[in-house]
């Protein structure tokens, strides 16, 4: 790949690391849950880790010889919302590693968890002192800052103590509540979203099956708070299939990797909800997820290779 190439290499692929590791998360809970051999997750973590080491070293080397188009990424309204797809990346590599290596797992989560504190505190900084912000730069991209926030305790259960995993979760849920209202009010009352944007609002989902993930680990135990969490997911996803035809109308691009990782959250959340309920509606949905996650990942996969291929991952942003 040229060096001109890569100054526009773009950001936004963080958001297939994201959503390859909630592949390969979900990939490991089906084998424990149905007590597996780990073959087909292993494979995963290793596709997922070289991924993103490819995207993290890319990204350096943009930050080294290409300040100005990084910097200029980080202001933009819109694009700024990708670099929060860097700390949750870290921190869905550092849950993976957890079980398999716990000392450089807990190395990765520290890294995760101080960046996602900063995008989180920088971004509302923004939105509260920058006149350039506009309701209409409002998007389900804006979830990643706050989401990440609940992707802390999840591989924070594993490492830290749980008063700081609750502080990441109290926040984190706060503000997906509000920014829940502010999409509503988006979607229901001002402009639409622009076609390319359309497959990003499965991010919806993301809020409720991470927070339901994270309370879960942290209590280690489904209960009255747990169960309302995941039928608010539930409801969204249902929500979100009817919204597939037309999101499918557009030609692809590369927020259709938003799919990805809201569908994995959701698929991990039913798979924790069988195993810990045994409800056999539950074990037919798990099965139905997982094989509609296996298929969004193969088809973004190759719709990112065309573009590859054709010239068109790495332009400038229009």
């Amino acid at each position: 790949m040229q060096k001109s190439t890569l100054r526009y290499f773009p950001i936004a692929l963080f958001s297939s690391v994201m959503g390859l590791a909630a592949v390969t998360m979900a990939a490991r809970q089906i084998e424990i849950t149905y007590d597996t051999n780990h073959i087909t997750s292993t494979i995963l973590i290793s596709i997922t880790s070289l991924w993103f080491l490819f995207n993290l070293l890319v990204f350096i080397y943009r930050l080294l010889f290409f300040p100005k188009e990084v910097k200029q990424e980080f202001s933009h309204p819109i694009q700024m919302n990708f670099f929060a797809a860097i700390s949750i990346s870290f921190l869905l590599l550092a849950t993976i590693y957890a079980p398999l290596f716990e000392s450089f797992s807990y190395i990765v989560w520290g890294i995760g968890a101080v960046l996602q504190l900063s995008f989180t505190l920088i971004f509302l900084h923004n939105l509260i002192w920058k006149e350039a912000f506009d309701f209409n730069h409002f998007t389900p991209l804006s979830f990643l800052p706050i989401v990440g926030n609940l992707v802390v305790p999840i591989g924070g259960s594993f490492h830290v103590h749980e008063q700081i995993n609750w502080f990441f979760f109290g926040f984190g849920i706060l503000f997906s509540v509000i920014y829940i209202a502010f999409l509503f009010n988006r979607l229901f009352f001002k402009n639409p979203l622009p076609p390319k944007m359309l497959p990003t609002i499965f991010i919806l989902m993301a809020p409720p099956a991470l927070a339901f993930i994270a309370y879960t680990n942290i209590r280690g135990t489904i209960d009255i708070f747990s169960n309302i969490l995941f039928g608010i997911a539930l409801f969204i996803g249902l929500l979100l299939l009817l919204q597939l035809r037309q999101i499918f109308t557009n030609p692809f691009a590369l927020p259709y990797w938003a799919l990805l990782f809201p569908s994995g959250a959701m698929t991990i959340a039913t798979i924790i909800m069988h195993r810990e309920t045994d409800f056999l509606f539950y074990a037919v949905l798990n099965v139905l997820q997982m094989f509609g996650l296996v298929l969004f990942a193969l088809y973004l996969s190759w719709k990112t290779i065309e573009l590859a291929r054709e010239g068109k991952l790495c332009a400038p942003e229009q």
